[in-house]
């Protein structure tokens, strides 16, 4: 029969060899019979046994976490997270860039301190007409401009009430000849916005904000010396459509007609009533009004008064137009030459 081994019978110095009992007193290191050997591999078996719980404990933690998560989801109980509010946007024309962040509502280009505009008072709504607030377009032709330099020279001044959300946009289409132009818009009564170039315009949003708004858009040369004709052309969601200029030009003959008076086509939504109402202080002048329907070539008169020494158009003016026509209406200094007498006019239409 085989012995296992210990250090006195593997070593020098042993008493009796053959003593069994002290032959298995001291087992040899690392054999099978080492108690430290056994207590290692016990040690490692218990780990072992800790690690699978723990591992069984997380896996069960894991599943019952994306139960509750999969239970909130369907339940439309997600957590929940900030939401941006919603700002108002515009664009720019095409080939203008927008203006910086702070006037959320305008886009505009090149955007520079005004000078020329005056900012209105902040705005009132006034009570709402019944109907539908739809587009409404209408064109300023040839208004002659001031230079920003001209020591007498104003701003055209334009203002509109817009009603409900939508967009508005008011645009230089035509000048000549070519020159630096500035516009300025305004809404409520805020911070004024302002574009320069030869054809500058906005395209914006209306406020979010009560049912009407009021926009105030100013136009001038900004070269000295130069004063061009322009085409402004307006578009904004109306119920009732109705545009006031300020601060135009009157003077009579030999002036061309850029500089005796206003000229504007629209386009009417429906059957109704076009108007005007215009003052020219301080000077007393003939002034003649027509009203021609331009939608086919040559356009066809409708209606043609006179003012002989008159101070503004009283009492205003009426006339029924056709739904879907295009119209044209002028209110010309017919006289001599008066100075510069500030017109006022404020165009209506269906």
């Amino acid at each position: 029969m085989e012995d296992f081994p210990t250090e006195e019978s593997a070593g020098e110095g042993s008493t009796d060899p053959g003593d069994p009992a002290e032959r298995y007193t001291r087992p040899v290191e690392g054999s099978a019979l080492d108690p430290k050997a056994g207590s290692s591999r016990s040690s490692s078996r218990r780990w072992r046994t800790v690690a699978l719980a723990l591992g069984l404990v997380a896996a069960i933690l894991v599943g019952a976490t994306g139960q509750l998560l999969f239970s909130a989801m369907n339940r439309g109980t997600a957590p929940s997270s900030r939401s941006a509010s919603p700002v108002a946007s515009a664009t720019a024309p095409p080939g203008q860039a927008p203006t910086p962040a702070g006037s959320p509502t305008l886009a505009a280009a090149n955007a520079t301190p005004s000078a020329s505009a005056t900012a209105s008072s902040v705005f009132t709504p006034a009570p709402q007409t019944s109907g539908t607030a739809l587009p409404a377009t209408i064109t300023f032709r040839d208004l002659m401009l001031d230079s920003a330099a001209d020591t007498g020279g104003l701003a055209r001044v334009f203002t509109f009430t817009s009603d409900g959300p939508g967009s508005v946009s008011a645009q230089v289409v035509a000048a000549a000849p070519l020159a630096t132009l500035q516009m300025c818009l305004q809404v409520n009564g805020g911070t004024q916005s302002c574009a320069t170039g030869a054809t500058p315009g906005y395209f914006a949003g209306a406020p979010s904000g009560g049912d009407q708004a009021q926009w105030t858009v100013t136009l001038i040369s900004m070269d000295a010396g130069s004063t061009p004709v322009a085409d402004v052309a307006f578009t904004w969601r109306t119920k009732s459509p109705a545009i006031t200029l300020g601060h135009g030009r009157f003077q009579g003959a030999p002036n061309p007609d850029s500089l005796r008076g206003v000229t504007a086509t629209f386009k009417t939504r429906a059957a109704g009533s076009a108007g005007v109402v215009a003052s020219w202080p301080p000077a007393s002048v003939d002034a003649a009004l027509t009203l021609t329907d331009i939608t086919d070539s040559p356009g066809l008169a409708v209606d043609a008064t006179s003012y002989p020494a008159a101070k503004s158009i009283s009492p205003s003016y009426a006339h029924a137009v056709a739904a879907g026509r295009t119209y044209q209406i002028q209110v010309l200094n017919t006289g001599s030459d008066a100075g510069r007498p500030d017109l006022t006019t404020t165009i209506s239409f269906p």
